[in-house]
């Protein structure tokens, strides 16, 4: 239709840096992916920083396929923030890949109609999830506990009760 706006892809350039080591870097261009937890470099990329596996972690691919892959922990130059993240493996052709977890970090939040990530103005404090109560939680007092249906869910407890 005349006037309708796609949606495209957004590409960032992000600096991954070794912890011990900040002048130990790699920058590239990395696809803004909303739909990953966490990011993806090169393996390649992540031996020339001397960054090495940590442990290993399993995922699912957008194909539903589950794989296990190496990961680490590294800071990431974003957008003027500093901030870590956990970095997967990738394969030597992969491309780089900024998840929402390194996004959310860095207090930006993506424009996908005209394909740019705009800084807020300060960084959220608040836990989101795939889970959606019912019920609003109308009390401070919450407990986030793990899922096997998501990663988080955020259980809510009335204000007379005690955490």
């Amino acid at each position: 239709m005349k006037g309708d706006r796609i949606m495209g892809v957004t590409h960032v350039e992000a600096t991954i840096r070794h912890p011990a080591a900040p002048e130990r870097s790699w920058q590239g261009s990395f696809l803004v992916d909303t739909g990953a937890i966490d990011s993806l470099v090169p393996r390649p990329y992540l031996d020339a920083v001397g960054l090495q596996p940590v442990e290993q972690r399993v995922y699912q691919t957008g194909d539903g396929r589950e794989v296990t892959l190496d990961i680490t922990i590294a800071r990431i130059d974003l957008m003027g923030e500093l901030i870590a993240g956990v970095i997967i493996f990738g394969d030597a052709e992969a491309e780089p890949l900024l998840g929402v977890t390194a996004l959310e970090s860095a207090g930006v939040e993506v424009d996908p109609v005209n394909q740019r990530l705009e800084k807020l103005p300060s960084v959220r404090l608040t836990i989101r999830t795939s889970f959606h109560m019912k019920t609003p939680c109308r009390t401070k007092r919450f407990k986030v506990m793990k899922s096997p249906r998501c990663l988080r869910t955020i259980v809510c407890f009335p204000a007379y009760q005690e955490i």
